[in-house]
Order: structure tokens, then sequence, then C-alpha cells
């Protein structure tokens, strides 16, 4: 909430601690939670990029089954730099796919963050509420607002992050089963 109202109200507060304690003031504590329900729609987008991943990487290994078995391989190569941008593009996807799907949690929650107008009215009140006065005001293209620079953050973050686990996993990892 505090790095939210200090991106929205750029200038007006000292540091993060006169923001907190102004929220806290004029909101109350419940002041501090404002979104929280649109945040918890956000843990949808992680489970969507962890699916969207494993079933590339399960298309990649069959394909790569496949082309071993035609190649008569045996598939005891080990892996190729090919093999590690596969996994980053994968990764990527799974997280552009992600979030173009997930986004819109995104908005409401920022828009739930939102400080109260001049005259103390709140305009978006709940997450329905937030729903629909969105829609109305601003039609579906108002869920996405703020998207691109948002996939520019993120969708290098998420593959980045995704082939460093390969790697970590295939150098460090163990072929014995964990019991």
């Amino acid at each position: 909430m505090v790095k939210t109202r200090m991106q929205i109200q750029r200038g007006k507060y000292a540091n993060s601690l006169a923001c907190l304690r102004s929220i806290i003031a004029k909101e109350g504590l419940w002041g501090l939670y404002k979104g929280t329900s649109a945040s918890y729609l956000g843990a949808s987008e992680s489970a969507i990029q962890w699916m969207i991943y494993e079933r590339l990487k399960y298309i990649m290994s069959l394909r790569k089954s496949r082309s071993d078995a035609a190649n008569k391989t045996g598939g005891g190569r080990g892996k190729t730099m090919a093999d590690w941008f596969e996994y980053f593009g994968a990764a990527a996807s799974a997280k552009l796919l992600a979030s173009l799907v997930s986004y819109p949690h995104e908005v409401l929650r920022t828009r739930l963050r939102q400080p109260p107008d001049a005259n103390g009215v709140v305009k978006y009140t709940g997450l329905v509420n937030s729903t629909k006065v969105i829609f109305r005001e601003e039609g579906v293209r108002g869920f996405y607002g703020g998207l691109t620079p948002h996939l520019l953050r993120t969708v290098p973050n998420a593959a980045i992050m995704f082939l460093s686990y390969e790697l970590v996993l295939y150098y460090f990892g163990t072929a014995k089963p964990l019991h």
C-alpha cells in the first residue's frame, strides 16, 4: 500500500514512514490492507505460469526424445546451448501468457489503493465494485492499462529465474529419488 501511494502521489510524503502514518491517521489500520483481495487473485498468475512452463517442458522433452530416437543418439548428449535457450523461451512464454490472463488483478489492486479524493470520497470500494466501475467507464481495455511496462519488467525476470532454476537443478541436482 505504501509503495503504491508513494507512486500515485509523488512528492506528497517525505518518506515511507510518513506515508504509513498518513494512511493510518486518515484511513485507519485497515487502510493498509486495501487491495488485498485483488492481490489474492494474483496467486493464480504463478499457478498458470508454472502449469504452462511444465507443459512446454514436456513438449520439449517429447520432441527431443523423438529426435534422439530418429538420430539413434540415445539421448545421452547432455544439454546444448539450444536446450538452454528453449528453457529461457519457454519460461518467457509462460510468464507472458500467465500475465495476459491475470493482469487485471494488478489494475484492480492499484485502483483499490487509490487515496480518497479531496472530499474524502473513495471511488473504488471493493473488488466487485471496482470491476464494475472500470468496465463501465473504460471497458475491457481499462483492465490492461500499464501492461507493457509490467511485461517488460516481469517477463525477462521470470525467464532468468526459471533458467537459473533449471541450471541449478542440472548442475547441482541429484538423479537419486528423494524418499
